[in-house]
């Protein structure tokens, strides 16, 4: 059974565990946002790691930016959103069998929200 409303867990679990529905420019605005956080304040260091980082992480992509403008966390709701409508059907999502909210993780069988367990 699949949730009716989506939420912050369920947009956690979806973000981090439905790589397979992410669309192109999302892997991208992620991959950048990656690339920002971990290389972003060496942006002009000349390091052969930095400069082959440059091209796998970052992108000069308007559409790409777009996504991240208004921040991570946004960008997270809104791609776990989309993945959500269009593909609800489809995901294999862990839900408690009591509750029916998400479990923490695919593997998960204990419920973070009322403690069932279900091994």
């Amino acid at each position: 059974m699949q949730p009716d409303e989506i939420y912050q867990e369920l947009i956690d679990y979806i973000f981090e565990y439905c790589l397979k529905y992410y669309s192109e420019l999302e892997i991208k605005a992620k991959r950048h946002h990656f690339g920002m956080a971990k290389f972003g304040k060496y942006p002009d260091n000349t390091f052969e790691a930095i400069e082959n980082a440059k091209g796998r992480f970052f992108t000069e992509d308007q559409e790409v930016k777009k996504l991240l403008e208004n921040g991570y966390s946004e960008f997270m709701k809104n791609t776990a959103t989309r993945i959500y409508k269009v593909h609800k059907d489809e995901l294999n999502l862990n839900v408690c069998p009591k509750c029916e909210k998400i479990a923490r993780t695919p593997s998960a069988k204990q419920c973070r929200f009322c403690f069932y367990t279900w091994h």
